[in-house]
């Protein structure tokens, strides 16, 4: 009998192993897809992003040092999440707020519907070779659980800014100063053909005018894609350009899957003749890289077009890609930067992404730390104006045609 009873333990024994090891070796397209989740998932998952952030997220000084309580606002949203968190959206929720308490330093940030399509379409499609931003994105359970809220309606909750309206560009010319205004809301990746000649057509059909100055105003824009301002507004005028940028990081396994291949980061201690940004050492960065951005296309228009003195209205939001392009502006002349310094952290990479586990929600922030025009870590700095005004002091078009008639 006891033998009987042994011998049948271990044929459940067995059997249990190999259930569990044909579910494991599955293909992961072929595993259980969840769409909901316990209390103890969702724990899970926010442990899990919290030992990946405290690990890889560089600007936890930064963030104490101007207010925030690392360790009280895990502790406090924790709790939050055992006490009435039931479901996706909450959870999500529960994150976005956590990371707007952290003022989204960095990209830092739970992944939206606008930014979860984005990322598919600079990485995701077959078209594209591979690359760790496209293998996260491949992940069965990121793109069921992105799938089942687009399908249930609850996407329109979780997309804080993807049903808005990106207004067109506005263009106006002044014949009594012989001035071109633009104004560009948005360099959103989504409008970047729509826009693509709206500044070549509108500078070809003034083109019997005299124009000595083309201002391009981006207060307010938050970026998109580096495509856009590159594409639609350097573009047209043409000619090369060539700068170099100095990008620093910390050596983890998550950094290093993402830019060793590619960069092959050096460790800090062998620079010579470079000063190394003070901020560097506070948070603990280890390696750096250079990289050379060489950019170049035909003009589209007519001489004096080209002759016209460019000007570019920076404020303090202006993030992301449009501070990327204000930072091409400094470092290479384009255009003179007038306003205030920028909120900063473009001149970067994408930024990377990490998936949540159990749930399948994206978390992404800035993976490298670049270095400004003037010496300090761009994400703290960001991009300084070439000739500063208060920008909250009347009609800054004002300001700026006071500087003109000075020159």
């Amino acid at each position: 009998m006891k033998k009987r009873k042994l011998f049948i333990a271990v044929i459940f024994l067995f059997t249990g192993i190999l259930f569990f090891s044909l579910n494991l070796f599955k293909p992961m397209e072929e595993r259980e897809i969840k769409t909901t989740f316990t209390t103890e998932e969702f724990l899970a998952d926010f442990d899990e992003l919290w030992e990946i952030l405290s690990e890889n997220y560089y600007y936890f000084p930064y963030l104490e040092k101007n207010g925030v309580d690392i360790e009280a606002l895990k502790a406090d949203t924790r709790r939050q999440l055992e006490s009435r968190i039931h479901d996706i959206e909450g959870f999500y929720y529960l994150l976005e707020v956590m990371f707007r308490k952290m003022y989204n330093f960095a990209h830092l940030d739970i992944v939206n519907a606008t930014v979860y399509a984005t990322y598919q379409n600079n990485y995701g499609l077959e078209s594209i070779p591979d690359n760790n931003w496209k293998n996260v994105l491949q992940n069965p359970q990121t793109q069921a659980i992105y799938a089942y809220l687009e399908e249930t309606d609850k996407i329109k909750v979780l997309q804080k800014y993807d049903d808005y309206f990106i207004p067109e560009i506005e263009a106006s010319y002044d014949e009594t100063r012989d001035v071109i205004i633009f104004k560009i809301f948005s360099f959103d990746g989504r409008i970047c053909e729509r826009d693509q000649h709206k500044i070549e057509e509108y500078l070809t059909a003034i083109n019997d005018n005299k124009i000595a100055h083309i201002i391009f105003d981006i207060r307010g824009n938050a970026g998109g894609n580096d495509k856009y301002w590159w594409n639609n507004i350097v573009g047209p005028f043409g000619g090369d350009y060539e700068w170099t940028n100095w990008y620093y990081v910390r050596e983890t396994e998550l950094i290093w899957d993402y830019f060793f291949n590619d960069f092959h980061p050096k460790r800090i201690s062998n620079i010579q003749e470079h000063n190394v940004p003070a901020a560097v050492e506070d948070f603990g960065l280890t390696h750096y890289f250079t990289f050379t951005r060489k950019l170049s296309s035909d003009t589209v228009l007519k001489e004096k077009m080209l002759s016209a003195k460019r000007w570019v209205i920076i404020d303090e939001q202006v993030y992301s890609s449009a501070d990327s392009f204000a930072a091409f502006c400094k470092e290479t002349g384009w255009a003179t930067l007038v306003g205030e310094r920028t909120k900063g952290d473009g001149k970067g990479v994408s930024p990377i992404l990490i998936t949540l586990p159990k749930t399948g929600l994206l978390v992404r922030f800035s993976g490298v730390a670049v270095e400004s025009s003037d010496g300090n870590l761009n994400a703290i700095t960001g991009t300084r104006p070439d000739v500063r005004i208060n920008i909250s002091n009347g009609n800054v078009y004002d300001e700026i045609y006071k500087i003109i008639e000075e020159e």
